[in-house]
């Protein structure tokens, strides 16, 4: 073969092949950019939806503080040494939920488990937001909930406690009807008998920690949310 046609067919070799290395090179680079806009889709969607879920804990946790730091006032003037009837007359059926019961704490986070169980939470593209998220559930929430069992171990105590000195007072507080005399017959019981003293201070230590913790994971939401909220403006402002 003469050797300009072997030139000939060499030069189109090549060019077949870098035309075919370009095409190659450009389906990946088409690829690897649809695959960076879906990120940044799921990304925007999973923060929107979080937005969402942040409000919905937020209307939670204003209803929880009124009953957590409500129910430990109640709980601080049957402890206090001074006699305050003015306050013991207030709402004086919540005085059996302070002794006898304790609040939970079930904030809504479906959506928040849902990331994690599918694993989608690793698509959020910004670092502080995982912090937060971690913090949120993983920290404050369990503080919290530790708590909550302890005040719980601190309930059946004094209600067992309750049941073997003083029964009426236990069938008494099945009562629906706010009783003010009931409730200074449970003050004069704690002025006068110190196991009692101890046992109601354990139920305050716990309820004084839950709601450390519960402040805590109140001013992560909020911050949590002004992070999503600059997030959604700044895409907003890019558009």
């Amino acid at each position: 073969m003469e050797p300009s046609i072997v030139r000939r067919y060499f030069i189109r070799y090549v060019f077949e092949f870098i035309a075919i290395v370009m095409g190659i090179t450009a389906s990946f680079i088409l690829e690897d950019y649809r695959e960076n806009e879906e990120l940044k889709t799921l990304s925007e969607d999973l923060t929107l939806n979080l937005m969402g879920e942040v409000s919905e804990i937020e209307n939670y946790i204003q209803e929880r503080e009124i009953a957590f730091k409500g129910d430990k006032e109640l709980l601080d003037v049957l402890r206090s040494d001074t006699l305050d009837k003015g306050a013991l007359s207030k709402t004086p059926s919540r005085y059996k939920t302070v002794l006898f019961n304790y609040r939970g704490f079930h904030p809504p986070v479906a959506f928040y488990h849902s990331m994690i169980n599918d694993g989608k939470i690793r698509y959020l593209e910004s670092k502080e937001l995982k912090k937060l998220l971690d913090e949120i559930h993983n920290v404050h929430f369990l503080y919290i909930t530790a708590n909550i069992e302890d005040e719980a171990v601190s309930q059946r105590k004094i209600i067992d406690y309750f049941q073997f000195n003083y029964p009426n007072l236990i069938i008494q507080s099945e009562s629906k009807q706010d009783n003010a005399d009931y409730v200074e017959q449970l003050k004069t019981i704690v002025e006068k008998d110190d196991v009692l003293k101890a046992l109601l201070f354990q139920k305050a230590l716990a309820m004084t920690e839950k709601i450390i913790g519960f402040d805590k994971y109140k001013a992560s939401i909020a911050q949590l949310k002004k992070v999503l909220q600059g997030q959604v403006d700044s895409k907003l402002a890019a558009l």
